[in-house]
């Protein structure tokens, strides 16, 4: 479950901490488009390095670092995945050759730095971006407070699910449940006593959430104001200018080069 550590916000005080969240956006939309159209897996390891600096000045290597490890399972499955598609016809018609399994190779392995470049990029956009900020900055888009909450708190629950399955994995395994032993199918049937708790409390924990809401008149008002309103100021301008600049020297690989 370190995977969810990807969207474990922590407050600081870093430069990309204080940086608008508009500005983030701008950085996540772009370089999550130039992940997706490219394919070249050399491309693909500079997009995943373009997060290394937001990584180092926002100080959050830790939990980054957490994120990506847990990540490791779903990349090995991606690559084992798109490796047996990519030979699976040639492999029962007969005509397997050294030549397709090494494209089957190098086509998996683009594949896994793809979603690991998506996994990076995401996470730094969630570990130095205020839940907070993210709805106001949303608001301010002129995006509908109630859809900009419920994608707050999405977020913001995908790290306390996390938590509490672990927890729920611990419980079972003190209770005898052993989920590293067996074969593929066996490790998967022996997380349906973790899953199912799981669910059950998700529907507590959003039970509970409605009625807080409740409680406190959600949507009696449609005029809302904010305390505290956002400001894009010259740090943010830099930031962006430096984004789009960096996003159209990768993107002119392709359009001049021709480098896919």
């Amino acid at each position: 479950m370190m995977v969810f550590h990807g969207f474990d916000y922590r407050r600081g005080t870093t430069a990309m901490h204080r940086i608008d969240p508009r500005s983030k956006m701008v950085y996540l939309i772009l370089f999550t488009a130039l992940t997706i159209l490219f394919y070249n897996p050399f491309v693909l390891l500079l997009l995943l390095a373009s997060s290394l600096p937001i990584v180092i000045a926002g100080k959050i290597y830790p939990r980054w670092s957490m994120s990506m490890k847990g990540s490791l399972f779903f990349i090995f499955f991606i690559f084992i995945f798109n490796f047996i598609a990519f030979i699976w016809g040639d492999f029962w018609g007969g005509a397997l050759s050294i030549g397709t399994v090494y494209n089957a190779v190098v086509a998996a392995i683009t594949m896994s730095i793809r979603f690991t470049a998506l996994i990076s990029i995401f996470s730094t956009f969630f570990l130095t971006t205020s839940p907070e900020d993210l709805t106001q900055s949303m608001v301010q888009l002129k995006i509908p407070y109630d859809y900009a909450l419920t994608f707050n708190m999405a977020m913001r629950f995908v790290p306390t699910l996390g938590r509490e399955a672990q927890y729920i994995i611990d419980a079972q395994k003190s209770r005898g449940l052993e989920m590293e032993k067996g074969n593929f199918v066996t490790r998967i049937k022996n997380y349906i006593p973790v899953l199912i708790p799981l669910i059950i409390s998700s529907f507590r924990r959003a039970e509970l959430v409605a009625d807080a809401m409740e409680s406190r008149a959600f949507g009696a008002s449609k005029k809302r104001c904010s305390l505290y309103v956002l400001k894009i100021s010259t740090k943010d301008y830099a930031f962006i200018l430096i984004t789009v600049a960096s996003f159209l020297l990768i993107l002119s690989l392709k359009l001049i080069f021709n480098i896919q």
